[in-house]
């Protein structure tokens, strides 16, 4: 645990460096006596969480699960599309290459966002699956058409 104790304590020192800890209620009382005893590590952690500040990777896991809803979105709204249009038309075409730009562009932006989480997270086991980019491209292909 000692790699942890460390990672804690540096974040606590950024924290501080950052003013985070500054004009907190209760700023330069001792901490109130605690029933359960614990290490230093769990006291700290026990602290930023009830001042709602996270780690890093942990912030950037909430906006990831708040994000990956809209790569959803345009995923379903693209095949919604492709499903209810006549593939000769080219006015259809080029609203199914906008839509599929719009996947890729969504896909692309949260996939940088789960680079940096599954940098920043502690272990393997919390690292987050990045979403394929070329997934409208291979739907195609394993239907046995082109796409428009």
């Amino acid at each position: 645990m000692f790699w942890l104790d460390r990672l804690v304590e540096e974040r606590i020192r950024t924290a501080q460096e950052q003013g985070a800890f500054r004009n907190l209620p209760g700023e330069g009382r001792p901490l109130p006596p605690d029933d359960e005893p614990l290490s230093e590590t769990w006291a700290a952690h026990r602290l930023l969480k009830k001042h709602q500040l996270l780690p890093d990777w942990l912030q950037l896991r909430k906006e990831i699960y708040a994000e990956r809803q809209l790569v959803r979105q345009a995923w379903e709204e693209y095949w919604r599309a492709a499903e209810s249009g006549t593939p000769d038309d080219p006015a259809h075409a080029a609203v199914l290459r906008r839509l599929a730009w719009r996947y890729r562009e969504l896909a692309r932006a949260i996939n940088r966002k789960i680079d940096q989480h599954n940098l920043r997270c502690p272990s393997m086991a919390h690292e987050l699956v990045r979403f394929p980019e070329d997934m409208i491209e291979r739907e195609w292909r394993r239907r046995g058409v082109s796409p428009p």
